[in-house]
C-alpha cells in the first residue's frame, strides 16, 4: 500500500485495488495480461493504454481516478511489456514486430473482456499508449465516444524521418533483436530519480521502480532496433495527409510542457489537424503527466473532467492555461 503524495492510498496489486487479473491467449502462441476494473458506472468504460515499458500496476492510481469518475477500466500489459510474453530471452529488451500488432491484440482483449459491444468507449493513453489510443479511434469510430491522448508519441526527436531505412538496413541484417545503439538493460541507472526525464514527483518515481524491484519480470529498458523500426514506421503513417483530418472523435491531446520524451512540435501540428481536437499544454509538466506531483495531475483531470462532460469536477487547482500550446 502506498500514499501518494499524501492524497490517497494505493495498493500495489491489481486484485487489492479491486480490479481482475485476466489472461489472453493469442493466435501466435504470445500470451497477454490485462485488467478489469468494473463495473462501469455512469461514465461507462473507459480502456486505458500504457506507455512504453509500463505494466498495469504502474497505472492503478490511474485506475482509481477514472473509477472514482463513474468509468469501468480495462487496461492491458502491451505483447513485450509488464508480465504479458516477451519476443526475446532478453526481457529488458522492448521489442514488437509492428503496432498493427499491439492493435491487434487491443481487439483482441477489447473482445475477450466483452466491451465490443457495451456502447461507445473512452480511450485514455500515455504517451506510446497515446499513439495507439489516436489509432483506434480512427479505426474503430462506431466504438469510440472520445479519446484522451497524453503526451502522445505522435514524434519523437530520435526517431527523424530520414532514419528509416537506415533502420530498415539493421533490420535486414538480423539487427532487429538489438539494442539500439547505447542501449541496455533496466539497471541502477534507470532507478536514480536526480536527472530523470520523466517526473518531478520522487515519490511517484520510486513506487514504480519498486514494484519492479519486488518483481523484476516487469522491467523493460531500451528498445530493440525491430521496435524502434515498428514505431517509426506508425508514426511515419500518421503524417500521411488526411490521416488525423479523417477522425471523426473528439480528442483530448495533454502536452508536458517540459517533455524530453516526445516531439511537442509534432504534437501541435497534429492537434491543429484534427477536426475535433482540444489541446492543453501544461507547462511545468515532464513526459509523464500521471505520474507527477498532485498540482500537475490536477490540472490534467480538470482538463479530463470538461472534455468528458462529468457533473463533478474533483481538481481544485485553478483553471489551466489551454490557449497557449
Amino acid at each position: 500500500m502506498w500514499s501518494g503524495s499524501g492524497k490517497v492510498s494505493i495498493p500495489d496489486t491489481i486484485e487489492e485495488a479491486g480490479g481482475e487479473t485476466r489472461w489472453l491467449d493469442r493466435p501466435d502462441g504470445m500470451h497477454l495480461r490485462y485488467a478489469v476494473f468494473g463495473p462501469a458506472g455512469p461514465a461507462g468504460w473507459c480502456v486505458f493504454l500504457p506507455g512504453y515499458t509500463e505494466f498495469i500496476e504502474k497505472h492503478l492510481e490511474t485506475a482509481a481516478d477514472l473509477r472514482a469518475r463513474g468509468f469501468g477500466v480495462l487496461c492491458l500489459d502491451w505483447r513485450g511489456q509488464g508480465l504479458s510474453a516477451r519476443y526475446l530471452p532478453d526481457r529488458s529488451k522492448g521489442h514488437v514486430d509492428s503496432f498493427d500488432t499491439h492493435l491487434a491484440d487491443l481487439d483482441a482483449v477489447i473482445a475477450d473482456a466483452g466491451l465490443d459491444d457495451v456502447g461507445p468507449l473512452t480511450v485514455v493513453g500515455h504517451s506510446m499508449g497515446g499513439h495507439l489510443a489516436i489509432w483506434y479511434c480512427r479505426r474503430h469510430p462506431e466504438r469510440v465516444k472520445r479519446g484522451v491522448a497524453i503526451a502522445p508519441m505522435i514524434g519523437v526527436a530520435a526517431l527523424k524521418p530520414s532514419i528509416g531505412s537506415l533502420l530498415a538496413v539493421f533490420c535486414t541484417v538480423g539487427m532487429s533483436g538489438r539494442y539500439v545503439f547505447g542501449g541496455s538493460p533496466y539497471g541502477p541507472r534507470r532507478r536514480q530519480f536526480e536527472g530523470n526525464k520523466l517526473t518531478t514527483d520522487p515519490v511517484r518515481f520510486d513506487r514504480a521502480h519498486r514494484l519492479i524491484a519486488e518483481n523484476p519480470d516487469l522491467a523493460v529498458a531500451d528498445p530493440t532496433f525491430g521496435w524502434a523500426r515498428a514505431a517509426w514506421r506508425s508514426i511515419q503513417l500518421t503524417h500521411r495527409p488526411g490521416w488525423f483530418e479523417s477522425i471523426r472523435a473528439p480528442i483530448l491531446v495533454v502536452l508536458a510542457g517540459r517533455d524530453r520524451i516526445v516531439d511537442n512540435v509534432a504534437t501541435k501540428r497534429a492537434i491543429q489537424r484534427l477536426p475535433h481536437g482540444v489541446g492543453l499544454r501544461i507547462p511545468e509538466a515532464e513526459h509523464e503527466i500521471l505520474g507527477e506531483i498532485d498540482p500537475i495531475r490536477d490540472q490534467l483531470w480538470e482538463a479530463f473532467d470538461r472534455f468528458c462532460g462529468l457533473k463533478e469536477t474533483r481538481a481544485k487547482v485553478k483553471e489551466p492555461e489551454t490557449a497557449e500550446l
